[in-house]
């Protein structure tokens, strides 16, 4: 499977390189996520983008700004690119172990015994030269160095992780801005049609042609309709609220871009699902994250069955001293030294074992992981696949509830007017028109949502702009 092809080299190519000690590494079998096809329908959409270009494909202008601005200046992507920062300079620093280290040392003195006849000064000095080098016997040093690349390679990778996140976390508070405002508009033209229908019956209450009963009830009926406007006022204020926090714009400026948009939910724009889940899998940044994780715990037992063997270092040093006393020279000469040292661990009751046995442990427990999120993410992308065919087809019958309650709205407004029906019967209608409607825009925010979901299960990402590289 492609999936063998794309993560055994993920996994395995760095483990046996340049080491002599064997590392652990996982067979094709335990990369096999087990399932060789999608179960569920792969999704219907409108209109269909490439997923790199995804985001552009939505053709909103306010949500790519929106997005833009997230995306520039975030403390999440801020965090993350501090981390790549961090684990760069421990690779880095790995490389340095593989070579002698020097060091320069110079001192001097100046001393009086007045207890000694007659008291003299005494002035000395030298300067020194040291050396020393580990040599890699084993593959110890490229064994640590190997864990340190992976975890460089993961904290990448969650950079671009906390990116395509970003942009998630922004695309669903921008659509949950537009579902209230379109639902605050149906319900202002609703409350505004409430509210003539009860000044209509309170001018025929006056002449005795209504009831206070009516009034009463078309009363209740628009003060109904005012707390549902507030409703949606207050989730139109919440998601502002949200992207102010997302995008690190002042609130102002975040209502200047939206209302520059139109008042309407983006179209459903889909892509396409790669038909092998292996292809899926491999793309998804927690499972390279995880498979970088057992490259590194791979290198922790290289490292820790390093420590159990014997150990070969090289040491040098040469020192030029002076030593005057009473302005001539007494002492004065050069010394060096040089010679390998070996070590060879004798006894620590059982200590290295130990280490060695925890190591591989870790090995096991991350491999474990790793199966684990791929079953994981298998079954992530089937259930988003499910929820999106589910949420189309309610979508679609949703539509047609609305018209037919718009329909016998309409006739029931004019039997009304006629007096051909009750004012019971006109509210009724009412109200089961306004609930179909919100639950309508209700349905095409979540399926927007599921999109999203469905875009980040498949390992989507925010691309990078021209001349961007990443921290």
């Amino acid at each position: 499977m492609r999936l063998r092809h794309s993560l055994i080299p993920l996994l395995a190519a760095g483990m046996l390189s340049a080491c002599a000690v064997n590392l652990p590494a996982p067979t094709a079998a335990q990369l096999d996520p087990n399932a060789n096809e999608w179960q569920a329908s792969s999704p219907v959409a409108a209109k269909l983008a490439e997923q790199a270009q995804w985001w552009q494909a939505w053709q909103d202008p306010v949500l790519l700004q929106l997005q833009t601005a997230a995306q520039q200046d975030n403390p999440t992507l801020q965090l993350a690119a501090a981390r790549i920062r961090e684990a760069r300079a421990k690779a880095y620093s790995a490389k340095a172990y593989l070579w002698p280290t020097l060091s320069g040392s110079a001192s001097g003195t100046r001393a009086k015994n007045e207890l000694m006849s007659p008291a003299s000064v005494n002035n000395s000095g030298s300067v020194g030269l040291d050396a020393s080098w580990e040599i890699d016997l084993w593959g110890g040093v490229r064994a640590a160095e190997q864990g340190l690349l992976a975890n460089l390679a993961a904290r990448t990778t969650e950079w671009h992780d906390a990116r395509a996140s970003m942009a998630a976390e922004v695309a669903n508070a921008y659509v949950t801005y537009r579902a209230y405002q379109v639902m605050r508009q149906i319900v202002q033209q609703d409350l505004q049609s409430r509210e003539r229908s009860w000044q209509l019956t309170q001018d025929k209450a006056r002449v005795g042609l209504s009831s206070p009963v009516d009034v009463a009830l078309l009363d209740a009926s628009v003060a109904e309709g005012q707390a549902q406007l507030f409703e949606m006022q207050d989730g139109e204020a919440v998601a502002i609220k949200a992207l102010v926090a997302l995008t690190g714009l002042e609130e102002s400026e975040v209502r200047v871009l939206l209302a520059q948009g139109e008042a309407a939910l983006p179209a459903p724009t889909g892509f396409q699902v790669a038909s092998l889940p292996a292809e899926v899998i491999s793309q998804r940044p927690d499972i390279r994250i995880a498979a970088e994780q057992v490259k590194g715990a791979a290198a922790d037992v290289g490292v820790a069955k390093v420590a159990r063997l014997p150990s070969l270092s090289l040491f040098g040093a040469i020192s030029v001293g002076e030593v005057r006393s009473g302005g001539s020279t007494t002492v004065s000469g050069t010394s060096w030294s040089f010679g390998p040292t070996l070590k060879l661990p004798i006894f620590n009751a059982g200590r290295l074992k130990s280490d060695q046995d925890a190591a591989e442990a870790r090995y096991d427990q991350a491999l474990a992981n790793y199966q684990q999120l791929v079953r994981q993410a298998v079954r992530e992308v089937e259930e988003n696949m499910v929820r999106l065919d589910g949420a189309a087809k309610r979508v679609s019958a949703t539509q047609r509830a609305v018209a037919g309650y718009q329909r016998q709205l309409d006739s029931g407004e004019a039997m009304w007017k006629a007096g051909a029906a009750s004012l019971l019967d006109l509210e009724v209608s009412r109200r089961l028109l306004l609930g179909t409607q919100t639950r309508l825009i209700s349905l095409q925010r979540e399926q927007l949502a599921q999109w999203v979901a469905l875009y980040k299960a498949v390992g989507g990402e925010w691309p990078l702009a021209a001349g961007e590289a990443q921290p």
